[in-house]
């Protein structure tokens, strides 16, 4: 339950952050109040603040869009994201912006936040809860965490299952086809990839191409050129910007050993639909797939 703030606490956060914050003491009060009625009636938040984009992504694809008050740096999906009040960024919160927000919720992203912005949060009393989807399955059981917490279950079950049955149809239809190799780009210089467990990686394996980095230790980390002509992958996958993709695709040309180069097998993939672990990156695993099919029906016909 949510508790008052002690006047010593506040008289700290007054000294440490400024006479904005002591301006709004009495707006904290109120909020205290009011988030301890809500505690007793179970009522959902109904003023939400997003830590991270894809949180806010699935916020969306929750149903909850409209209870989102405030959003970190990046947060530009949906295009109704944009006109959301900012809060910072991921890794940098702006603690004054937050409480004047008033939220009764924040969804803090584990892995990526500043623990001790975080753990300012806690000792003003707010709610938090996490999101931390490690694996493309746990998309859908996020959308669908969020819907009971916050009272949009028949939005956000239709969105889950509808998630969760693409996964599967997906994995019934490519599993069983030939193996190829593959590289996926996410910078140029230095020259960048992904490991086996990042959510990228994850729709290659469903579409039966073998991240050719997949035992890297670190999720994203600098390879060498001379790395990738001696894993001689099948194909290129290009994330990144759609205005550097061009210069990275001629930049390959330099490398005809490389089979991906070779057979032109090196594509210019829309990287949003990509980066973030969200239902979109679902929804577009079908059409990196079919990409992945090409790659396949040339080599075996060599």
């Amino acid at each position: 339950m949510r508790k008052f703030l002690p006047t010593s606490l506040m008289l700290q956060v007054a000294k440490k952050w400024g006479m904005t914050i002591l301006i709004n003491l009495s707006m904290l009060l109120s909020y205290s109040a009011f988030n301890q009625a809500w505690s007793n009636s179970q009522m959902a938040p109904q003023r939400i603040i997003s830590l991270a984009p894809h949180i806010t992504e699935m916020l969306f694809s929750a149903g909850a869009g409209d209870k989102v008050v405030g959003v970190v740096a990046y947060s530009d999906f949906p295009k109704a994201a944009l006109d959301i009040d900012s809060v910072g960024s991921y890794q940098a919160i702006n603690l004054e912006k937050i409480i004047l927000l008033n939220p009764d919720l924040i969804i803090a992203w584990k892995s990526g936040n500043r623990l001790k912005d975080i753990e300012k949060l806690e000792q003003l009393g707010f709610k938090i809860i996490y999101s931390e989807p490690y694996k493309l399955t746990d998309i859908p059981k996020e959308v669908r965490g969020f819907g009971e917490q916050l009272g949009t279950q028949v939005t956000a079950n239709a969105v889950a299952d509808a998630l969760e049955n693409k996964l599967q149809s997906l994995i019934q239809t490519y599993q069983t086809k030939p193996k190829v190799s593959a590289y996926y780009q996410i910078w140029n210089a230095p020259l960048m990839t992904i490991n086996g467990e990042q959510s990228i990686s994850q729709a290659m394996s469903i579409c039966g191409a073998e991240n050719i980095f997949a035992d890297l230790p670190l999720l994203a980390a600098e390879v060498s050129i001379e790395s990738v002509i001696q894993q001689n992958p099948d194909a290129i996958l290009l994330g990144g910007q759609k205005q550097m993709q061009q210069g990275w695709l001629k930049a390959w040309q330099k490398w005809p050993t490389i089979s991906a180069v070779k057979n032109q097998q090196i594509y210019l993939l829309k990287a949003d639909n990509f980066q973030r672990p969200t239902a979109r990156l679902i929804e577009s695993i079908e059409g990196l797939c079919q990409k992945i099919d090409q790659v396949r029906v040339l080599k075996s016909a060599q």
